[in-house]
């Protein structure tokens, strides 16, 4: 018994002498609340700075005119996505006007001998490294394709007589659909080599999505199309494709479908097109950009709820950049942060149409009627 109390009384002397040394030592403070090991403190100075936390600046850069064209009539004009390749029309002289980021360019007739009739004009897409023309020309409707060494190909529709209606590419250049009246009662829609045919009313093309879905008007309806065939039809012409949704403006509502047929958000921002055929409404992967009446362009979110303003009505929004313009001033802004990125007075007398490269460095402005400044990032 005696020696039992010896082991028990060693034990306590123990215990309390290890407590004594962790508590002097300052070791309760080593484990925090999560049971991770806290930073322990030395006596001896440091002999490193201190750590800085700094948080970058947005980036901005400056844009300058690499290249511009003086010109008058209707300001066709296209850049690829990635800003390698812009395409500018003369439309009153019949020529092409093809832009490399650097300013090299190059002109093009747009007649394929000197002896043809010029061509009108009715649109232009840049689908890669080509540019494809739209246009009525002798003898037939349909596109002709230019790389930068000249005539690359052709595609014909219709006789004398028939017209090149619209032509419009996908934000990303994975579709390129157009319309061509090829007799006073039958249109041709041609879209990724496919053709339908069309009768007897006259339909606008309205919309390209990235997903494939076309949106073509007619007085006050509009039809949705996809892979060759008709699958929604609404009452009104105001209609927009998005990747795979559909924006539509109807009874002073902004609905906004999925390519079901779908509700899938529904609040009060109606938009229309302006003379020029620009949208009051441009979506984006992020955001709507929404232009008031007589007022500045609105952000929404896809669920229609609005997070700010900016100044301005908006010519251009790519997934990672809005172009907008107010008082004479182009301004383009971050659709990550909403910080402004650059502006620019606009060039001409007047503002037409405005193409912006992926990575915002390049940008292709246009007068309303006439006249092309391409400016690069300085």
């Amino acid at each position: 018994m005696e020696e039992v109390c010896m082991r028990e009384t060693k034990a306590i002397l123990l215990a309390l002498l290890i407590a004594s040394m962790v508590l002097a030592s300052g070791c309760t403070g080593g484990w925090t609340a999560t049971g991770s090991p806290s930073p322990t403190t030395s006596s001896q100075p440091s002999t490193s700075e201190p750590e800085t936390t700094t948080t970058p600046e947005p980036s901005t850069w400056e844009m300058k005119i690499v290249w511009s064209a003086d010109t008058t009539g209707i300001p066709f004009m296209d850049m690829n996505p990635d800003g390698s390749l812009s395409a500018a029309i003369d439309w009153n002289r019949g020529l092409l006007y093809l832009v490399k980021p650097d300013g090299s360019n190059t002109t093009l007739d747009l007649r394929r001998n000197e002896g043809e009739i010029q061509p009108v004009v009715s649109s232009v897409a840049v689908v890669g490294d080509q540019a494809w023309v739209l246009a009525s020309y002798e003898g037939f409707a349909g596109i002709r394709i230019f790389s930068w060494n000249g005539l690359a190909g052709e595609e014909r529709h219709g006789g004398p007589g028939a017209v090149a209606d619209y032509m419009l590419r996908s934000p990303s250049g994975n579709h390129v659909c157009y319309l061509v009246t090829v007799s006073p009662t039958e249109q041709e829609l041609h879209c990724d080599g496919a053709k339908i045919t069309l009768t007897p009313d006259y339909y606008d093309l309205k919309s390209v999505s990235d997903s494939g879905l076309v949106v073509l008007s007619e007085k006050d309806n509009a039809f949705v199309f996809k892979d060759g065939g008709r699958i929604l039809t609404f009452n009104t012409s105001r209609i927009l494709a998005y990747r795979d949704k559909l924006l539509v403006s109807e009874n002073g509502k902004l609905r906004i479908f999925s390519e079901d047929g779908k509700l899938l958000a529904e609040g009060s921002y109606p938009f229309d097109q302006t003379i020029l055929l620009k949208w009051t409404l441009i979506p984006t992967g992020r955001y709507l950009l929404w232009h008031e009446p007589f007022g500045d362009t609105h952000l929404l979110t896809w669920n229609l709820t609005e997070i700010g303003t900016l100044p301005g009505f908006p010519y251009f929004a790519n997934e990672n950049f809005a172009v907008t313009s107010k008082d004479g001033v182009i301004h383009c802004y971050s659709l990550k942060d909403l910080h402004e990125v650059f502006s620019v007075k606009v060039p001409g007398d007047s503002l037409g149409y405005i193409k912006l490269s992926d990575d915002g460095k390049v940008m292709l402005v246009s007068g309303e009627t006439g006249g092309f400044w391409l400016y690069t990032a300085g």
